[in-house]
């Protein structure tokens, strides 16, 4: 006898929620007050946060140079070189 598709993937279904609910808290403590409901959501805005990053890596984001530039097309992009062979990804944001 062949059982329907809901009933035969609810031991899988269990098993996921058993494991997340074992598992230790993964939200950052900045974000707990505003997934329980209280708290100023503006908090999590990362202008506010106290320990904003200065760099940032995109590892494989983008294809290429031309595609990070018509990514943010508002913003100028900098490169420390003009060599061709050294514009390829992985691309690094820094805040300066």
């Amino acid at each position: 006898m062949r059982r329907k598709p809901k009933e035969n993937n609810f031991k899988a279904v269990l098993e996921t929620i058993r494991e997340l609910m074992n598992t230790e808290c993964v939200v950052p403590d900045w974000l707990h007050d505003i997934i329980l409901g209280y708290g100023d959501p503006g908090a999590a805005h990362y202008s506010r946060m106290p320990n904003e990053i200065e760099t940032m890596d995109f590892n494989d984001t983008f294809l290429d140079l031309d595609h990070l530039r018509a990514s943010f097309p508002e913003h100028a992009i900098k490169v420390k070189t003009d060599d061709p062979r050294k514009l390829v990804p992985p691309f690094r944001y820094v805040i300066k």
